[in-house]
């Protein structure tokens, strides 16, 4: 049996820029999506997809010969199963169609959170075949790749997308108030898609390029202070609300929130970075937002 496993992420900073080949902090996370292998002495293939909680939210059972021949299945999913499966068999100097097997994906972090469920799959595959994870990511779902760093990234990264030719810089951002600082899941799952079509990158003008490249830094130094901290998210709320054209998460949502919070990703759902201390935490399970993680139940800092 061969075992994989791809970590989940956060993008702290650029979001929607990173498209425009700015420089973004983003921090790998302790849950992961795993994938184990076993190898049949057939042409038959199983795959099976658990969600966190143990629940089988999806399973397709068939013969290699199908995959080989791009035959259409009536779930799209597994329509895009078998499509990233026959590129990374394409690119793999390891025929991983070459024998039936028996794969079972399993997941740290519940799929509707936004974490990466189709980004670690993607890496997981490119493992297995030992191909180009970043040239499967960007033909099958988009997006900017800083996610497909994260899955194999054992610290906190800086990511440059430099036109599909990545430039990943492991970084030390472990904030000294932490302790501060909390997720809150906003029970509203977000596309990815549509959240890049929100950016308008006519709005990036050479003067914002060079501020929000600075912002991965202005992050990782103003970390030590709450105050510094929370004006450096807001600066970075305000540039990203005028380049999507959307309020930010703590005007729309929280306008009596006295403290700061981000959006993480694409605005409008998945998670919020919050700063806050216990009694901001327990107000917002009161208001209904169960699922609340610390920064170190979250972040992978090595």
């Amino acid at each position: 049996m061969e075992r994989f496993s791809a970590n989940a992420k956060f993008l702290i900073t650029g979001e929607y820029a990173v498209l425009a080949n700015i420089t973004a902090l983003a921090v790998p996370l302790k849950r992961q999506q795993h994938l184990e292998i076993s190898s049949r002495d057939d042409q038959k293939f199983t795959w099976k997809s658990y969600d966190a909680d143990g629940s089988l939210w999806f399973e397709i059972e068939s013969d290699l010969g199908k995959i080989k021949s791009s035959q259409k299945f009536d779930d799209p999913t597994a329509d895009k199963l078998l499509a990233i499966l026959r590129h990374a068999s394409s690119m793999s100097s390891r025929d991983i169609l070459n024998q039936g097997f028996d794969a079972v994906t399993t997941l740290d972090f519940n799929r509707k959170y936004g974490m990466g469920t189709s980004s670690t799959l993607i890496s997981l595959i490119a493992q297995w075949a030992d191909c180009d994870a970043y040239q499967l990511q960007f033909e099958h779902f988009g997006g900017s790749g800083f996610d497909i760093a994260c899955a194999t990234a054992k610290t906190p990264i800086l990511y440059n997308y430099n036109d599909a030719v990545p430039i990943v810089k492991p970084v030390i951002f472990n904030p000294a108030i932490k302790d501060q600082l909390f997720f809150v899941y906003l029970n509203q799952k977000q596309n990815s898609r549509d959240s890049i079509a929100k950016f308008d990158p006519r709005k990036l003008t050479q003067e914002l390029k060079n501020e929000l490249n600075q912002m991965p830094n202005r992050f990782v130094q103003t970390a030590d202070s709450v105050e510094d901290f929370s004006k450096t998210i807001e600066r970075h709320e305000e540039i990203i609300s005028n380049l999507v054209g959307l309020e930010p998460v703590k005007n729309r949502l929280f306008p009596d929130y006295k403290k700061t919070m981000k959006s993480l990703g694409g605005w409008g759902g998945d998670f919020i970075l919050v700063v806050g201390d216990s009694g901001d935490r327990a107000r917002f399970r009161e208001s209904g937002y169960s699922h609340i993680y610390s920064w170190d139940d979250l972040v992978l800092t090595d």
